[in-house]
């Protein structure tokens, strides 16, 4: 499937980026703030690895929003992103700039060209980025490094599932993955929401397990609607 692109005069391409970045940037605050009230509900004292942590956490999300724009200037004005590329190359990113490469390694499930629109990558991008923090910080408590697989596939009925999952000790026993959990929990319950997307979250021994569903393109539904 090929990506479609659209010439702008350059005053509204310039209109419509600025308008993306603060829409992107209005929701990567909101995330932060997040972090940070649960931060204010919490203990008085932070302990200093707890507060790298959420430092980390919070850079990986201004590389998420910083790799997303940088892609969509390099080239002419995107209408689609083909997801299974961008996550990869999100994840590398995130991974690169924090430094994390001897905590983590990536396995590839790409079988299909899922294409989302600029607005959708941001989202998805700062789920998976989030999924990937909380398996680095989680998924081994030993401290050994963490695998994380990431696919995405087009099903026959013309949605597009992403999952991303590790190799870790799953949930503790007894968690219901159907709970509130963390902040980090909360945050990617909210960004599948924003995204009209179904999300299902499976734990057990050999891992966690996070599959997301979102709803087919728009023209895939005006091509099944014109039938």
């Amino acid at each position: 499937m090929s990506v479609a692109h659209t010439e702008l005069p350059h005053a509204e391409l310039l209109r419509e980026t600025n308008h993306r970045i603060a829409n992107h940037l209005t929701l990567l605050v909101g995330m932060i703030q997040t972090q940070a009230t649960a931060v204010g509900r919490g203990p008085q004292l932070v302990p200093r690895a707890s507060a790298r942590a959420m430092l980390q956490e919070a850079a990986g999300k201004v590389m998420g929003v910083s790799h997303l724009h940088r892609r969509l200037s390099d080239g002419p004005r995107q209408d689609g992103i083909h997801a299974c590329n961008y996550l990869i190359e999100s994840v590398s990113s995130l991974i690169s700039s924090l430094a994390l490469g001897h905590r983590v390694g990536v396995v590839q499930h790409l079988t299909a060209d899922c294409v989302i629109s600029p607005d959708q990558a941001q989202k998805i991008g700062l789920l998976v980025n989030e999924i990937v923090m909380n398996a680095i910080k989680h998924a081994h408590p030993t401290g050994i490094p963490v695998q994380i697989s990431i696919g995405c596939r087009r099903e026959a009925n013309g949605r597009f599932t992403i999952e991303v999952g590790d190799d870790g000790v799953g949930l503790p026993e007894g968690a219901d993955a159907g709970m509130k959990g963390g902040v980090g929990f909360r945050l990617i319950r909210s960004l599948a929401q924003s995204l009209d997307a179904e999300l299902r979250i499976e734990s057990d021994a050999l891992g966690l397990n996070f599959r997301i569903t979102l709803p087919p393109p728009m023209h895939a539904v005006e091509a099944v609607a014109a039938d």
